[in-house]
C-alpha cells in the first residue's frame, strides 16, 4: 500500500516536471516510467527483508525436524515402550518447532504496509502451522483472509467445510481444487471422495474419481477408483499419500514413528 502511494507522488511529480518542459505526452510517459522503476526497487528491497525473516521461520522448523530426527535415532537405540509413547514425544518436539514458527511470524507485520497481499500470504503461512497444531478455531477465523494456493492449504479449507457441514463444500471443490493437474489434483480428489463416502455417497464419490483420472494417472487414485467400481469402498484408502495425507488428521498414522516428519507451512 506504501509502496503504491510513494510510487504515484514520485510519478506524479516528476511527471509534471517533463510535462511543463516537453509536453503532456512525455510527462505521462516519463511518469508511468518512474512508477515501475520506483515500485520495483521498493519491491526488491522489500523481497529481501521479508525473505530474511522467512528464512528466520524456516529455521525454527528445520531445526524442529532435526530435533526429531535426532529423537528417531534415538528410538532405533532404546525402544519407548510402545508406538504411541513414541509419536506423543515427537509431536510434541513438532508441536514446539510449530508454536516457535507461529510465533515468528509476528516478525512480518511491519512490512504489512509496503504490501497489501502479504498479509494474506503470511496469513496463509500461520493458518498452516494453526492446523498443525489442532488450533480449528483460530483456522476458521483466519482462513477468508488467506491465499488459497497449494494443495496442501486447499485440504485444509476442504477439512474445515466437511468438519462444519459446509453446503458449499462441493461447489468449493469444482471451483478451487478440480483445476489443478497431476499428483496435487490427485490428492484433492481422493481427499474430497473420502468425504463423500463417509457421507454415503459412493457414487459421488466415483465420479469425481473419474474425473480426476482425465487429468493423472496416480496410481493411489487410480487404485481407489478402480475399488470403488468394483464395490469395495471399505477398501478405499488414502496411505498412500503418506504424511500430507495424515497431517489433515482425518484418519491416524497407521505407520510406525520413524516415518513422521516435520510439515513445512510453505
Amino acid at each position: 500500500m506504501l509502496s503504491f502511494i510513494i510510487s504515484a507522488i514520485a510519478a506524479c511529480a516528476l511527471g509534471y516536471v517533463v510535462h511543463l518542459d516537453h509536453g503532456p505526452s512525455w510527462g505521462a510517459v516519463s511518469g508511468v516510467v518512474v512508477f515501475m522503476l520506483v515500485q520495483l526497487g521498493i519491491s526488491l528491497i522489500l523481497r529481501r527483508y521479508v525473505n530474511r525473516q522467512q528464512q528466520v521461520v524456516q529455521n525454527i522448523l528445520i531445526k524442529g525436524q532435526n530435533d526429531i530426527n535426532r529423537q528417531i535415532a534415538l528410538f532405533q537405540r532404546r525402544n519407548p515402550g510402545s508406538e504411541r509413547a513414541a509419536r506423543q514425544i515427537l509431536e510434541k518436539i513438532q508441536n514446539g518447532a510449530a508454536s516457535d514458527a507461529l510465533a515468528a511470524t509476528d516478525g512480518f507485520k511491519k512490512f504489512y504496509i509496503w504490501n497489501f497481499m502479504l498479509k494474506r500470504q503470511i496469513n496463509s503461512m500461520k493458518m498452516l502451522l494453526l492446523f498443525q497444531l489442532g488450533d480449528y478455531k483460530a483456522v476458521d477465523e483466519l482462513l477468508p483472509r488467506c491465499l488459497l494456493m497449494d494443495q496442501q492449504a486447499i485440504a485444509i479449507k476442504l477439512v474445515r467445510m466437511y468438519k462444519n457441514g459446509d453446503a458449499g463444500l462441493d461447489r468449493f471443490y469444482r471451483r478451487k481444487c478440480a483445476r489443478f493437474k497431476g499428483d496435487a489434483l490427485a490428492f484433492l480428489a481422493s481427499v474430497y471422495a473420502w468425504m463423500l463416502l463417509k457421507q454415503g455417497k459412493e457414487e459421488e464419490a466415483r465420479n469425481i474419481l473419474l474425473a480426476a483420472k482425465k487429468k493423472t494417472d496416480h496410481p493411489v487414485l487410480v487404485e481407489n477408483e478402480e475399488r470403488l467400481a468394483n464395490k469395495k469402498a471399505k477398501q478405499y484408502s488414502n496411505a498412500g499419500f503418506g504424511d500430507i495425507w495424515y497431517s489433515l488428521g482425518l484418519e491416524e498414522y497407521k505407520v510406525k514413528p520413524q516415518r513422521q516428519r516435520m510439515g513445512r507451512p510453505f
